[in-house]
């Protein structure tokens, strides 16, 4: 049972349900706009695509974060040796192949057709998740930046995985997610900034500090205002796909303002340069917080597609 709950751990089931919510969005609201209707076997694979790719990527991180986990947090699975390293190390990787085979499956009881879109999109974030964790946290901003794409692209593979030629359906969401993403994960590392220095990482917090990186985490985070709109609202002109309506703006605008809100919390503690006020105010803020209002906004958008 032990051992058990640590692999259920492990996989961390809070990003497992954000990264499942998120592609039926995609899929759900997509199918929405265009008028189809998706099978129950469809919906069933998009979630099983999901949580293998979810479930392997964070096996695969908790190795690579292994040394930093020791200091920040010492209670995970592989910092107290209940699952052993190697094991997660074979696991992490089984798990992300078995989601490129669902990947490509998604449509074959529907239309006889192997989803080759989905299928090139699932391994390519599984390439780009395989880098970030063996070596995105020694390159700064461009560390975070893939941690972002990877996660504003969870609609996006929902929609990709019942429609393969809706290429540009869900891009400005995902562009809008991307952005704030990169905001939240500058947030984030800044909060491990004790773990990730002993373990000799390269994040931006580590390269520039603290305060000077959560400055320019809020140009991310109020980049999202505008960009957020441009699904229900083409403020730009650029005929944007206008897919979703006012529910969205709504958990769009509660979502940015929760984003800004934690900012400000987060900044008024660190100047305090209390060390143990940062760390908690950092996971329960930027880390449980925002994830908490991640799954807020999701609801909204779940909400639309009976609007």
């Amino acid at each position: 049972m032990k051992t058990l709950t640590a692999w259920i751990r492990i996989i961390r089931p809070p990003i497992i349900f954000i990264s499942c919510l998120g592609v039926l969005v995609g899929a759900l609201n997509s199918a929405v706009f265009l008028k189809t209707e998706l099978s129950n076997f469809q919906i069933f694979m998009v979630l099983l695509g999901s949580f293998f790719l979810a479930s392997g990527l964070m096996v695969h991180n908790d190795v690579t974060d292994l040394e930093s986990d020791k200091v920040n947090r010492p209670h995970k699975p592989l910092s107290t040796g209940v699952i052993r390293v190697k094991k997660a190390n074979v696991v992490g990787p089984i798990l992300m192949i078995l989601s490129i085979f669902i990947a490509l499956l998604v449509n074959i009881k529907d239309n006889g057709a192997l989803n080759v879109n989905c299928g090139i999109l699932t391994f390519l974030i599984v390439l780009m998740g395989l880098c970030y964790n063996h070596y995105g946290k020694y390159h700064g901003i461009w560390g975070h930046i893939t941690v972002a794409v990877g996660v504003g692209i969870i609609p996006y593979w929902g929609s990709i995985a019942v429609f393969p030629n809706e290429i540009f359906l869900m891009l400005p969401i995902a562009l809008a997610i991307f952005t704030q993403e990169i905001g939240r994960e500058i947030m984030v590392n800044a909060g491990d900034f004790r773990g990730d220095l002993k373990a000799g990482f390269k994040t931006l917090p580590i390269q520039l500090g603290r305060k000077r990186s959560m400055l320019i985490a809020l140009v991310f985070y109020l980049t999202f205002i505008p960009l957020y709109l441009l699904p229900a609202y083409d403020w730009l002109g650029l005929g944007v796909p206008q897919v979703f309506g006012p529910l969205y703006l709504i958990g769009g605008t509660l979502f940015a303002t929760s984003l800004l809100l934690t900012w400000i919390l987060t900044y008024r503690v660190v100047l305090q340069d209390n060390e143990k006020k940062i760390w908690t105010a950092f996971e329960r803020y930027e880390r449980t917080g925002t994830r908490v209002m991640v799954v807020v906004f999701q609801i909204f958008l779940l909400l639309e597609i009976f609007y």
